[in-house]
């Protein structure tokens, strides 16, 4: 028997090493609209906190941006990612064979990132992952996003009626997805690979840690009963 049948996949620094085209095109995204990006390290930083881009920005900024500000930059960025992702982005050693494995193993995968909803859909067509998820779900105007609970009883729970929080798992590698599993009471795994901050994600206690996504598949079987 499964003891989490579903799992919840987050994407960006945990089946993608995405960190070398965001910070690019965050830094790109600043000049572009006449900004001095702030230094790398603090953009690393806070990229592990899985902000929202236009928040992030409108947080950074020292004497506060207007929303149209905020939203221009929002607008360069992704301009300026779909090429940085494409010369920058890769997956995670062993991406397509863990989900092969966990697949074949009987696990319902879905996506769940706050990365925007059309970029994450891109992303895992382009690498060939959109085959393992039963659905997938990003960043959406006027939708709630990780860590607010409403992202699973508003945007999840329809999907998977009668499935209680308990039988899920959050695999993700920021304080956005170990939150986001305990408000809702939900197990969580912290990818140690990630984009997160270690000291903060470790004094959040997850019930589990992953050094590498090959791990995921062999501490799943653990699981097992």
């Amino acid at each position: 028997m499964l003891r989490y049948p579903i799992i919840l996949l987050d994407y960006d620094g945990t089946l993608a090493e995405t960190r070398p085209a965001i910070l690019r095109s965050l830094e790109e995204a600043f000049r572009d609209i006449g900004r001095t990006p702030p230094p790398r390290s603090y953009l690393v930083e806070r990229l592990g906190k899985g902000d929202a881009l236009q928040g992030f920005y409108q947080s950074i900024v020292d004497e506060g941006a207007s929303l149209e500000e905020a939203q221009r930059y929002v607008a360069a960025y992704r301009q300026r990612y779909a090429q940085a992702d494409e010369e920058e982005t890769y997956l995670y050693d062993g991406a397509h064979e863990v989900l092969h494995i966990l697949q074949e193993r009987g696990y319902r995968m879905i996506a769940l990132s706050n990365k925007h909803g059309p970029t994450l859909r891109h992303s895992l067509a382009r690498f060939q992952l959109e085959t393992f998820f039963e659905a997938s779900f990003g960043a959406e105007e006027g939708l709630p996003r990780k860590p607010e609970r409403e992202v699973f009883t508003q945007r999840l729970s329809h999907l998977l009626p009668g499935w209680e929080a308990g039988q899920f798992l959050m695999v993700g590698d920021t304080t956005a997805d170990i939150q986001f599993a305990q408000t809702l009471g939900m197990d969580v795994c912290w990818a140690s690979y990630g984009h997160g901050v270690a000291e903060v994600c470790k004094a959040l206690k997850p019930n589990y840690q992953l050094d590498s996504l090959w791990e995921l598949s062999t501490l799943l079987s653990k699981t097992e009963r």
